[in-house]
C-alpha cells in the first residue's frame, strides 16, 4: 500500500492531534493506558532488538546487554534501528512499521509523564505567584466531599485553595487544577514545615490562614493540624492568624490546638472547630430542618403542642441526632419526647447512656430494641399519628434507610399527617415531604457549617455579652475564650431559628425594628433560652451540681477572697467535673441566685443573663447570622 504525499502529511497530523488530545484524558485512564504502552514496548522492544543482535552478533552477553540498552534508550529518544534492519527479517515493510510504531509509543510515554509532572508544577507555581492579594485555604485530604467543599469556597474570588494529600497521582489531581487551585501531593506534602508556610506565602503579619482537614481519616486529620501547629509556631506566626476546621475523632480534640493566653499557650490557631462527621450531620439535620419548623406556636411564644420524635438507628450518627435534637428541641410550654428504635440497642449504647446518663433522665427519651418495620413500630405510628412531627432514619444502610423512609412516607400520607421523614447517611441528609414525594438530598460539606470564621460572628457578640463590665473589644474577649465556652456560644447562635419560629416574626422584621413591646412574649423566650443552655450542658455531658459540692466550692471561694481579696473560682460551675448549679427549672432560678448571694456575697441575676442573650438577637441579625 503507497501513499501520496499529501496523505502522508495529513495521516501524520491527525495521528499527531490524536496523540496530544489523549495528553488530556484523567489521570486514572492515562495510568492505565500508560502502563499498557510500557508493557507493549518493553516486550516488543526486547524482541526486536534481541532478535537483530542475536543474528548479528551471536548468542552471548554482549547481545543480552546491549539489548537491555537499547531498550532503555528508546524511552529517551535514542534507537539503534538502522543496526537490526540489517537482519532480513526485519526489514520487511510489516515489521519496520511495527519496530517505528514501537519506538514511538516509547517517546509517547516518557513525553505524557514529563508533560503531567512539568506541567502541574509549572502551574502550582505560577498559582504561588499570584497569592498575595488571595486569602490562602488550606485543605488537608482530596476527595470528593472537600473538593465540593472548594467549589463553594471559590465563589469568593478573593480565596485561592491549596490542596494537601499524601496520595497524589488519581482522578482527582486533574479536577483540582481545572478548578484553578493548588495541590502539593506525596508523603512529604503532609508533613509541614517553616518552609511550606513560606512557599504559600504565609507570614508574621496580618495575612489570615484558614485550615480545613477534611482527609477520611480523622486520625490522619489530628496529625496533619499538629504537625502544621508546630510549624506555625516555629515561623512565628500569631494564633490570630490562623483558623482550623477538621473532621476528629472526638470533638474534645479541639481544645489542644486553640489558643488561649494564659491557659492553653501550646495552641497555635486562633479559632478551632473539630467535627466528627456524625456531629456535622447532626449540624446539617439541624439547620435545614429545625425541630422548631415542625411545632406551632401562640402569640405569646409558647408551643401549641409537645416536640415528638421517632428515630430509627442509633449508632454514632443516631447518637450524634439524638443530642441534637434535645438541644434543638426545647420549646416553653412544650414537653419534650423521643422513640429511638434500634434492634442492636444495648450492643451500641453501653457508652453514650453512661456518659450522657444526666440527659437522659432529664428528657423523656424512650428506647426499644425492635426492627423498624416491625407491627409493634407501626401501631404506635398510628396511635400518635397527630403528634409525630419529627422522623429521622439513620440505620447505617443507605438502602434500609431508603426503604424505612419510604414505608414510613407512604403510611403518613395515608393517614393524614405532613410529617417529613429524614434520611441520615455519610453522604447527607435525604427528605421526603408529602408534596412531592421526591427524595431531595443535602450534601454537609458546605461553608455555612465548616468555616469557624463564619460561624464566630454571632457567637462572638454573645461572649462579649458574658464581659461587658471588663472593658474589653470583642475580639479580646473571644481570644481569651476557652474552647467550650467557644461551644456553648456557638450552640446559642445557631438556636436563632427557634425565637423567630416562636416569636412569629420574620428575620428582616426583627432586625428592622427590634423585638415587640410584650412582657409575656419575652419571658417565655427567655424561659426558652434556659431551657436551651440547660439541654446543651446536658448534651455534652455535664450533670447538675450537688448540694455539697456547691457548698465546698462556695467556702473555697470565700477562703481564696480571704487570703489573696481576689478569686477565680466560679461557684456554680465546675468544668473539670462537668456540674453546673444552673442546671434546674427557670422557676428554681432566683433561688439560686439567693443561695449564691448568700454564700459569696455576689450578686447574680441568671434569669437576666437568658434574657439579655434574647434581647442581642436583632442585633446579630443586623449584623448577619445563621440562615433561617
Amino acid at each position: 500500500m503507497t501513499f501520496n504525499l499529501p496523505l502522508v502529511l495529513l495521516l501524520a497530523s491527525l495521528l499527531f492531534i490524536l496523540l496530544l488530545l489523549s495528553l488530556g484524558f484523567q489521570p486514572k485512564f492515562m495510568n492505565k493506558l500508560l502502563g499498557g504502552i510500557f508493557l507493549f514496548v518493553g516486550i516488543s522492544g526486547i524482541f526486536f532488538y534481541g532478535y537483530g543482535f542475536f543474528s548479528l552478533f551471536g548468542g552471548n552477553l554482549v547481545s543480552v546487554m546491549r539489548t537491555l540498552f537499547s531498550v532503555f534508550c528508546m524511552f529517551l529518544g535514542r534507537n539503534e534501528i538502522a543496526t537490526i534492519s540489517a537482519v532480513p527479517f526485519l526489514q520487511t515493510r510489516g515489521m519496520q512499521i511495527l519496530i517505528y510504531l514501537t519506538h514511538l509509543l516509547a517517546l509517547y510515554a516518557t513525553a505524557s509523564t514529563v508533560v503531567t509532572n512539568v506541567g502541574a508544577r509549572l502551574i502550582r507555581t505560577l498559582s504561588l505567584l499570584l497569592l498575595y492579594h488571595k486569602k490562602i485555604v488550606l485543605i488537608y485530604g482530596a476527595n470528593d466531599n472537600s473538593l465540593r467543599f472548594a467549589e463553594a469556597l471559590r465563589k469568593d474570588e478573593k480565596n485561592v485553595c491549596i490542596f494537601v494529600d499524601e496520595n497524589g497521582g488519581n482522578e482527582l489531581d486533574a479536577k483540582i487544577l481545572k478548578m484553578g487551585s493548588i495541590l502539593f501531593s506525596g508523603e512529604n506534602a503532609a508533613r509541614p514545615g517553616p518552609a511550606f508556610l513560606k512557599k504559600i506565602g504565609l507570614k508574621p503579619g496580618k495575612k489570615q490562614l484558614s485550615v480545613f482537614c477534611l482527609d477520611a481519616d480523622p486520625v490522619s486529620n489530628l496529625r496533619f493540624a499538629e504537625l502544621l501547629q508546630s510549624a506555625i509556631k516555629e515561623a512565628g506566626i500569631a494564633p490570630g492568624q490562623c483558623c482550623i476546621t477538621l473532621m476528629a475523632e472526638d470533638e474534645e480534640s479541639g481544645a489542644a490546638l486553640q489558643h488561649v493566653p494564659g491557659r492553653n499557650e501550646s495552641g497555635a490557631y486562633g479559632s478551632v472547630l473539630a467535627l466528627q462527621r456524625e456531629d456535622l450531620l447532626a449540624r446539617l439535620l439541624m439547620r435545614e430542618f429545625p425541630p422548631c419548623g415542625a411545632m406551632r406556636f401562640d402569640d405569646t411564644g409558647r408551643a401549641a403542642e409537645n416536640f415528638e420524635a421517632l428515630l430509627v438507628g442509633f449508632g454514632r450518627t443516631g447518637q450524634a441526632i439524638l443530642r441534637a435534637l434535645i438541644m434543638q428541641g426545647q420549646f416553653t410550654g412544650s414537653q419534650f419526647h423521643a422513640l429511638v428504635i434500634d434492634p442492636a440497642f444495648r450492643d451500641r449504647a453501653g457508652l453514650f447512656c453512661t456518659r450522657y446518663a444526666a440527659m437522659l433522665e432529664a428528657y423523656d427519651v424512650e428506647f426499644r430494641e425492635d426492627n423498624a418495620r416491625s407491627v409493634g413500630v407501626f401501631r404506635y405510628l398510628e396511635d400518635h399519628i397527630l403528634d409525630m412531627n419529627y422522623l429521622v432514619v439513620c440505620t447505617g444502610d443507605e438502602k434500609e434507610n431508603a426503604k424505612v423512609a419510604r414505608e414510613y412516607a407512604d403510611f403518613l400520607r395515608q393517614k393524614g399527617s405532613c410529617a417529613r421523614v429524614l434520611q441520615c447517611s455519610h453522604t447527607g441528609i435525604t427528605s421526603i415531604s408529602d408534596q412531592d414525594r421526591l427524595p431531595c438530598v443535602i450534601q454537609p460539606y458546605v461553608p455555612e457549617l465548616l468555616d469557624a470564621v463564619k460561624l464566630d460572628g454571632p457567637a462572638m457578640a454573645i461572649n462579649h455579652q458574658y464581659h461587658r463590665a471588663e472593658n474589653r473589644s470583642a475580639e479580646e474577649d473571644w481570644a481569651a475564650c476557652d474552647y467550650f465556652s467557644r461551644q456553648s456560644c456557638r450552640a446559642s447562635a445557631d438556636y436563632i431559628p427557634a425565637f423567630l419560629c416562636a416569636s412569629g416574626l420574620s428575620r428582616e422584621v426583627l432586625a428592622e425594628k427590634g423585638w415587640p413591646d410584650d412582657p409575656v412574649l419575652m419571658e417565655n423566650l427567655s424561659c426558652m433560652e434556659h431551657m436551651r443552655w440547660c439541654a446543651f450542658h446536658l448534651a455534652m455531658g455535664y450533670r447538675p451540681m450537688p448540694e455539697e459540692v456547691f457548698e465546698a466550692r462556695a467556702a473555697a471561694y470565700r477562703q481564696e477572697i480571704k487570703e489573696t481579696g481576689s478569686s477565680r473560682i466560679r461557684v456554680a460551675k465546675d468544668s473539670v467535673n462537668r456540674l453546673h448549679a444552673c442546671l434546674v427549672s427557670w422557676e428554681q432560678l432566683p433561688a439560686l441566685d439567693r443561695k449564691e448571694r448568700e454564700s459569696t456575697g455576689r450578686l447574680v441575676n441568671y434569669r437576666q443573663l437568658d434574657r439579655d442573650n434574647v434581647l442581642l438577637i436583632p442585633q446579630l441579625l443586623r449584623k448577619g447570622s445563621p440562615d433561617e
